[in-house]
């Protein structure tokens, strides 16, 4: 491939960082319920995901209220300040049924391949020489595959999010596709042995 074969482990580091990073899924719910005047902006990152919400406003004789358990009740979710709350993948398949129950499994098993990957990243970049030599495969390939197993399973749950998407807004899986491409990198880097 592409990528120099001295450089190939720095490149799985890294790619492992992007990885945990960059949301892998992002959508827009509008005319979220329960009268359609709600909305809600999902960043489903490797390990958790935000939720930023607009409630349902209600005006009567003069004073505002705003709805949010509607939106807990569709949605869940833990509220960390305002109107953002967060959410792991494990609660989200907890929480859901049906279709997005099984997008929600499919983000979990993703979730636990890009927390394997970030884990060998984090020994690799602190010592990798003696993280490597413990490996029954190469460092680069085994982290290529964690990462094949996270892409696969995201894409696949933003294939059955969408499917869904009168619950959850159409899915833009760019960090999901992002992630595809560096796992196909890594899986096809040609290493050379430094003793060779």
């Amino acid at each position: 491939m592409w990528v120099r074969s001295e450089y190939a482990s720095e490149l799985a580091v890294l790619s492992a960082w992007i990885a945990v990073l960059l949301p892998w899924n992002v959508a827009y719910q509008p005319n979220a319920p329960p009268d359609g005047q709600a909305s809600v902006y999902f960043f489903r990152f490797a390990l958790f995901e935000i939720q930023f919400r607009r409630p349902w406003v209600v005006e009567v004789n003069g004073e505002v209220t705003e709805f949010v358990e509607p939106l807990d009740i569709t949605h869940g979710g833990t509220q960390l300040f305002g109107n953002i709350y967060a959410r792991l993948p494990t609660s989200a398949a907890t929480f859901y049924d049906g279709t997005m129950g099984q997008a929600s499994l499919l983000w979990t098993l993703a979730a636990l391949a890009f927390a394997v990957a970030f884990a060998l990243s984090l020994g690799l970049y602190v010592r990798e020489d003696a993280v490597a030599a413990k490996l029954p495969v190469s460092e680069v390939r085994l982290m290529g595959g964690l990462l094949a197993v996270g892409a696969v399973g995201t894409v696949g749950a933003s294939v059955l999010y969408l499917t869904a998407r009168d619950s959850t807004g159409v899915p833009i899986p760019v960090g999901a596709l992002v992630v595809a491409v560096l796992a196909v990198v890594l899986l096809r880097t040609e290493e050379v042995d430094p003793d060779g």
